[in-house]
């Protein structure tokens, strides 16, 4: 039996992350529009970090506890889940429109971003002048966003900004903020404390738990955000919170362990995870490059092969514990 305070701080760590992340965007949005930044900023960046706030700090709680793997599994099982588990989810509910402004655009980044960290893990560990570079590439990738939809603006191109979804009255701005300014590192200690405590108990890998638990439960805000959008029949939103999301993971988070380096990742990546990274990458791709709507089919699809990787994942797991129990045997 797991031990009962372990699992509570896991669960409630996941509840609360996923409770503080969405009123940190909201009141941050609030907070944008009454200083006067313009809705161009407050949709880019704050709710671009906002959203991906969750992995940040799960990430830099593991690194500063000695748990790089616990974060580096968190932030490649979530670029995993983002695109098999919370773009299919909505898909398999109804088919999302791929016609988002700056869509493609995007996703080439984001293809680039994916292909630079599996190519340099190959080789390499993650240092600190990689997470420097990744740094840089956050801050490009940002005015980069700015410029390209600022000059959509000016030319009176509809970039699909919406912000005023995310408006709130004085108290509630400061309430949310509050919540999710305490609620992020509680929810993410508390994540990090049950998951290594679980690992630990088992003997379960820290990659395990990050690439399954951890990965999941911070994807969360982009997944209860992305079915309310698809309710909404934003599908391109959807999408595009899927894309900077995996963007910011990578160039943020990964910069954020990198920092702490050098860190070599665990085997479990190069043999197997880095490719299924990869593989979602590329089936997102199948989409937005023809600009094809993701269907029913193809949500139920990409749902099945995320059981599937599961489902490898943690059997090939199981299979390498009952390997080492007979050699050590």
């Amino acid at each position: 039996m797991p031990d009962p305070g372990l699992l509570a701080a896991l669960i409630g760590g996941l509840v609360i992350l996923a409770l503080a992340g969405d009123y940190l965007v909201n009141g941050a949005v609030t907070l944008a529009r009454r200083i006067g930044v313009s809705p161009l900023v407050a949709g880019i960046l704050i709710v671009g970090f906002g959203t991906s706030a969750p992995e940040m700090v799960v990430s830099l709680d593991a690194a500063l506890q000695g748990d790089p793997g616990l974060a580096l599994g968190n932030i490649v099982g979530s670029n995993i889940a983002n695109i098999w588990l919370v773009l299919a989810a909505p898909a398999f509910l109804i088919p999302l429109a791929v016609n988002q402004f700056g869509l493609r655009r995007s996703y080439w980044i984001m293809l680039l971003v994916t292909v630079g960290w599996i190519t340099w893990t190959a080789f390499y560990p993650l240092t600190p002048l990689f997470g420097i570079a990744l740094l840089a590439g956050l801050v490009i990738y940002s005015l980069l966003m700015l410029w390209w939809t600022s000059d959509a603006l000016r030319k009176g191109m509809d970039v699909g900004l919406d912000t005023e979804e995310g408006a709130q009255g004085t108290l509630g701005m400061i309430v949310g903020l509050l919540i999710g300014i305490v609620g992020l590192p509680l929810g993410a200690h508390l994540i990090v404390e049950g998951g290594v405590g679980l690992a630990r108990q088992y003997q379960i890998p820290e990659e395990i738990i990050g690439l399954t638990l951890l990965a999941i439960g911070t994807s969360l805000p982009e997944l209860g955000a992305g079915l309310a959008a698809a309710l909404r029949r934003r599908g391109d939103v959807v999408i595009g919170n899927v894309i900077g999301s995996n963007i910011f993971n990578l160039l943020g988070a990964g910069a954020i362990v990198s920092l702490f380096g050098p860190i070599s990742p665990a085997p479990t990546f190069a043999q197997f995870d880095h490719w299924a990274m990869g593989a979602a990458a590329i089936t997102l791709g199948l989409f937005v490059i023809p600009k094809s709507r993701i269907t029913r089919l193809a949500g139920l699809a990409m749902l099945l092969v995320y059981c599937i990787y599961i489902y490898g994942l943690v059997n090939g797991w199981n299979i390498s514990a009952e390997a080492g129990q007979l050699i050590g045997g």
